[in-house]
């Protein structure tokens, strides 16, 4: 029994070794010079807050590098984290445990990680905690070393804490902050705008990159007219 049994563990363990194989990686190259900006900031800087239109790839192109970061060795750890809050429902009315609630809350960001990583080895590292999803309400009395630390959705961060989130950011560790005022869902002030205007008033060594023009948008032709279409929109009512 006990033979037929890891004979069969041994057949699953290489049917998922092949997955990973067969894991389709790309090889991240900046599209315009903005992006080529953010990818040498977030190499060379412990925090960096990139903000801007729809599709310019400010997610993507921090979960591409969190990927690399970890296989090379130079974190120990990814942390996917999102406000709790955003456009539509709470992440705490959907179904399942905090994981599953949490694992559809930030797709945008770990489709990128299995997608890198191969969705064995990303699985694993999840049971492992080397990676970790984390509703940003959470964050307080935590510290993080060695960890590449991603918050998306940042206009939609509660000042509180967004003021916790950056002071929880320990040694040899990146903390990259993306997000849209313009996409903003909360009616009170946006914890990214808070930051934003600290990290001016005191002159932070912090880079802000700003991909502030419709031409980054790099998703799809389509994507960006819709998004100049909805901006001209909200402008001629008087929505902004």
């Amino acid at each position: 029994m006990s033979k037929q049994t890891g004979a069969k563990k041994e057949t699953t363990r290489k049917v998922k070794v092949n997955h990973v194989q067969l894991a389709r990686k790309v090889n991240l190259k900046p599209l315009n010079k903005m992006q080529g900006e953010y990818i040498n900031a977030i190499n060379v800087n412990t925090t960096v807050i990139c903000i801007g239109v729809l599709g310019s790839s400010k997610t993507y192109i921090a979960a591409c590098m969190a990927a690399d970061y970890i296989e090379k060795k130079k974190v120990n750890r990814i942390v996917v984290a999102r406000p709790a809050e955003g456009k539509g429902k709470s992440v705490g009315f959907f179904k399942g445990t905090k994981e599953e609630k949490l694992s559809g809350w930030c797709a945008p960001i770990t489709d990128v990680l299995k997608q890198q990583l191969g969705i064995t080895k990303y699985e694993l590292m999840v049971d492992n905690g080397e990676i970790e999803l984390l509703a940003l309400e959470q964050v307080k009395g935590k510290s993080y070393d060695d960890t590449f630390i991603i918050v998306d959705e940042a206009e939609d961060l509660d000042p509180a804490v967004a003021k916790s989130l950056v002071t929880r950011i320990g040694v040899r560790s990146k903390l990259v902050i993306t997000g849209d005022i313009a996409q903003q869902d909360m009616l009170q002030y946006s914890g990214l705008q808070l930051l934003l205007d600290v990290a001016e008033h005191a002159s932070l060594p912090v880079p802000i990159i700003n991909f502030d023009k419709w031409e980054y948008c790099v998703r799809s032709e389509d994507a960006k007219a819709w998004g100049m279409a909805f901006e001209s929109f909200d402008k001629h009512h008087g929505l902004e």
